[in-house]
């Protein structure tokens, strides 16, 4: 320090008056006084649906009475914590909204739970947060209910999780779906939580933000006078739940009488979508993450658009903003006549939202976006290394204080002594220190106060990332990678192109896996894929044999290979363009994804692309190519090469492609043609019955491994839903140079037979029937079994000898169980349905879920269990491996044996067939982790 007076800007530190009506109290008594206001005003759009403040109370006071009853059991059972925490697992919804009105209320504190995020991420949170009661849609509830009751029983707890349904909250109260016409009243001091948010967590866990009551109410208030919220104002509430972006577009409109317009579920097919919701539902204000209203404006610029005449406020907020994007926006509003007050808005979840907010003036033409002056009650300093307050111009850590301060972060109190500090210092006019006592949070980010009482933000102290609008700690992630085997240690970081961030990760791996690559982008990616939230999966990845160290062991950074030597999580041969607009398409797409290079075939996802990127490239096609593109055609044609067609329809007003691309379609045709194998439909004969089958056979110039695989449905449903799954493998298995025979059982499909009196031993007969028949018209000398599901414990039963591999996938371990299972979606689909309010009768055909099944094949098929996987190895006749595949849900949901495991080569992909979900029990899947494994296991000994 030079001893120099200390030159705070006044407006930093001014002292404000508390007007009246904005005590620091709880959330529901500044509503109730609104609600006495204000009754009829609508608080809540959602597509078609609206609601008054009144309709709005009288929803949350279900929740509330929900809530208090379970609150109340956990009291007389002497369970219930200090403080309750309420999770929430909804889409957004009004059912969302009232569902945190009614637990704060409760004098309880919700808890968002992103439906989206891992299972385990999940878990980790509701048992971090104690949370016994979770308010949930069904199919949320179906999703991770099964997991979490698993969690507490390996924890021993004795209690469950105690569900709320969010479409109808009171159906678990003892008050008959009824709330009670005279309101609980609960005590809620202004201390008390009002909910926790999780954030990113540098030890590789999540850490809750905790606010209280007074912290929401001080934001609400320093919210509404910065952007000046008024009862006319409609609010798009754009946001997730889970992101505190929310907060600001819910909890502000309801304490002065105005709107909150819920983003509709359903995109919209209008070429600019953000602009369309505000257009038809009249917004007056958005609050919405920076990137997103980059690509927004580039969009309206590109599409010649102007910006929605109901507009009056534009919040930006979560990363730096692009000077050169709001000039654009000052000539957009300057083009639509429109005066829009526009913010860029600064804060960390530790200060409730936003702490700071900086408003341009007419003439702002500065490089820098400044992010502005302290909120109403809220302070802010800049300090050196010490902590002594710097004066205007030098760069230290901004510290944000006052009372919107979150308590601390939950189960944390090391990390809370070191981030939130209770005495600063300043230099006196004498050159001497002197300390003050005010509670103050470390923000990390580095910041200079401008001579216009402005703060203007200089980047961070540690190497936590801000991307999008979510803050990430690359410890996080590196502590996800490093559980990977084959990884010695890792390092996150991002890189920058053009204002747009992506995560690009280090990885040492050894010499021998670096010399060998056996370690791959894509299988880092795909291993990260369960285990971290999407947003949180990086988009590029470097390989060393080890990290450069500097003197004192840590990573010197300076010296890892160039962000240009990344590699995107792509196992797909590229193609390069070829002709002009696929290489026009191609630059746009390298430009934007920041890669080196595209092949046409590559899917714009799996190269890192997200629905934000996909703007970005959808206005620079708009800018480039003079066509409208909505944003919803570039989802249904997501590679160079089928967007390249769907433009060349568009550009010559007739549907129909140029010569040129459709010489180009027809060659990728025959040469996709001479990839494929062979295909014959065929019957033969098993006894009595003719079995229906499909052998594919590899082209003549084609390698043949002579290696014939037998393919063993699975039963039932689940032979419809993996139907063209198996079909699509054995076509791979083709092009591979195997043979394949798939096949129906006797009395399904197109086999002969009655359907109702196929018992086990039929089903074994035929697959006894179909190994046969592969044996005798192949040239193969090999053979192997893949088998689904039922098929495993049939397959195993039908003793096929000489086999070089039995492949099972998902097994059934005991029929009893796979019954129960049909039974259960039997239940909830087919029975006690109605028709015109007429009880509909029971079918006359004995069934289980749609398929005819008499009582003795029922009881044929729950008999079956599958035989110990060691008898099978130690039998003289037995295959050579055997080896087990199992999905993301299967292992989550289905224990089966542990001989399986201990006794079976294992893989463990992170394909998501989801069996046990009656949710997804007729639909398709996919399963592209599940076929790599298995073709590497039949390869091996090729």
């Amino acid at each position: 320090m030079n001893g120099s007076v200390l030159t705070r800007p006044a407006a930093a530190g001014k002292k404000r008056v508390i007007n009246k009506g904005e005590e620091l109290i709880n959330f529901p008594t500044l509503f109730a006084r609104q609600l006495a206001q204000t009754p009829d005003n609508v608080s809540m759009v959602f597509e078609e649906r609206s609601f008054s403040y009144k309709e709005l109370d009288e929803l949350s006071e279900q929740f509330k009475t929900s809530v208090l009853q379970h609150k109340l059991q956990t009291v007389n059972a002497n369970k219930q914590p200090e403080e309750m925490c309420v999770g929430i697992c909804i889409d957004k919804s009004p059912e969302a909204i009232a569902a945190m009105l009614g637990v704060l209320k409760a004098g309880a504190a919700f808890v968002p739970l992103d439906p989206e995020y891992p299972i385990d991420r999940i878990a980790f949170m509701v048992e971090d947060a104690a949370i016994s009661t979770i308010i949930a849609q069904s199919n949320h509830q179906e999703k991770i209910a099964s997991f979490l009751d698993e969690q507490l029983k390996q924890q021993e707890s004795s209690s469950g999780i105690h569900w709320i349904s969010s479409d109808d909250p009171t159906a678990t109260n003892n008050s008959n779906g009824h709330s009670n016409s005279t309101p609980q009243l609960v005590d809620i001091k202004p201390s008390d939580l009002a909910y926790i948010m999780y954030t990113s967590g540098s030890t590789g866990k999540p850490k809750g933000v905790q606010i209280e009551h007074a912290a929401l109410a001080a934001y609400c208030y320093a919210d509404i006078e910065r952007y000046k919220v008024t009862a006319k104002d409609r609010t798009l509430q754009f946001s997730t739940i889970n992101f505190d972006i929310a907060i600001e577009e819910i909890f502000p409109p309801l304490l002065v009488g105005g709107s909150v317009v819920i983003r509709p579920a359903k995109r919209s097919e209008k070429l600019n979508e953000l602009s369309a919701i505000i257009n038809d539902h009249k917004i007056t204000a958005v609050h919405i993450a920076t990137a997103y209203w980059h690509e927004w404006v580039d969009l309206m610029v590109a599409s010649q658009d102007q910006i929605p005449a109901s507009l009056r406020l534009m919040v930006v907020t979560g990363e730096k903003v692009s000077t050169k994007h709001y000039q654009h926006w000052k000539k957009l509003c300057k083009q639509s006549g429109l005066e829009v007050l526009w913010c860029n808005a600064y804060g960390p979840t530790e200060a409730t939202v936003s702490a700071s907010v900086f408003i341009p003036s007419e003439d702002f033409q500065e490089d820098n976006m400044p992010i502005g002056k302290p909120l109403k009650r809220y302070t802010a300093m800049i300090v050196d290394e010490d902590f002594i307050e710097l004066p205007v111009g030098e760069t230290g850590q901004l510290l944000i204080g006052g009372p919107a301060l979150a308590r601390g972060y939950l189960n944390r109190p090391e990390l809370n002594e070191e981030v939130f500090i209770d005495t600063v210092g300043q230099i006196d006019n004498k050159g001497k220190r002197r300390y003050q006592t005010e509670r103050m949070y470390k923000t990390g980010d580095l910041a200079r106060w401008l001579p216009s009482g402005d703060i203007e933000f200089a980047g961070r102290i540690d190497h936590q990332i801000k991307l999008g609008s979510y803050r990430i700690e690359p410890g996080e992630i590196e502590a996800a990678i490093n559980h990977h085997s084959k990884v010695l240690e890792s390092l996150v970081t991002y890189t920058e192109v053009n204002g747009k961030k992506s995560l690009i990760t280090y990885i040492a791996v050894g010499d021998t896996v670096y010399k060998d690559e056996t370690l791959s982008a894509k299988a880092v990616c795909d291993f990260l894929e369960n285990r971290l939230p999407p947003y949180m999966v990086p988009a590029r990845y470097i390989f060393v044999p080890a990290f450069p160290k500097t003197t004192n062991g840590k990573i010197d950074r300076k010296a890892l290979p160039d962000a240009s030597q990344s590699q995107s999580p792509v196992d797909v041969s590229k193609v390069s363009p070829r002709n002009d607009l696929e290489k026009r398409l191609a630059n746009i797409w390298q430009e934007v994804l920041n890669l080196p290079e595209v092949g046409i075939h590559d899917d714009f996802f799996a190269l890192g692309g997200s629905s934000l990127l996909a703007v970005g490239i959808v206005s620079r096609i708009i800018g480039d190519l003079k066509l409208e593109l909505p944003v919803r055609d570039f989802f249904a044609n997501p590679t160079i090469a089928t967007q390249a067609r769907h433009i060349n329809s568009l550009l010559n007003n007739d549907g129909s492609p140029e010569d040129t691309d459709a010489e180009g379609s027809d060659q990728d045709s025959i040469e996709l043609r001479k990839r494929l194998p062979k295909i014959e439909p065929l019957y033969f004969n098993r006894g009595k019955e003719r079995l229906f089958g499909v052998h594919y056979r590899p082209q003549i110039n084609q390698q043949s491994l002579s290696h014939a695989v037998l393919i063993c449905h699975p039963l039932g449903h689940e032979y419809s839903r993996a139907y063209r799954n198996l079909q699509q493998f054995s076509l791979q298995l083709a092009q591979a140079g195997f043979e394949v025979l798939r096949f129906d059982y006797s009395g399904t499909g197109n086999s002969s037979g009655n359907s109702d009196a196929a018992q086990v031993e039929e089903y074994v007969s035929d697959i006894q029937g179909a190994a046969a028949y592969l044996q005798e018209n192949s040239d193969c000398n090999k053979l192997s079994i893949i088998s689904l599901r039922m098929g495993v414990p049939l397959a195993l039963s039908a003793d096929i000898q000489g086999l070089e591999n039995m492949i099972f996938w998902d097994p059934v371990v005991k029929g009893s169980h796979y019954i129960q299972l049909l039974q259960s979606f039997h239940d909830a689909a087919l029975s006690k349905l109605e028709r015109f309010r007429i009880r509909r009768k029971p079918s006359n055909t004995a069934q289980l879920y749609g398929y005819a099944m008499s009582k003795e094949q029922r009881d044929s098929l729950a008999s079956l269990t599958m035989p110990h996987i060691n008898k099978i190895n130690h039998a003289k006749h037995g295959p050579k491996k055997q080896v087990l595949i199992t999905s993301a849900a299967y292992q989550r949901n289905e224990t089966g044996r542990s001989d399986l495991i201990d006794n079976c080569q294992h893989h463990a992909t992170t394909d998501e067939i989801q069996w046990h979900d009656r949710l997804y029990a007729d639909s398709a899947f996919s399963s592209p982790q599940a076929f790599k494994a298995m073709m590497q296991v039949l390869k091996e000994e090729e």
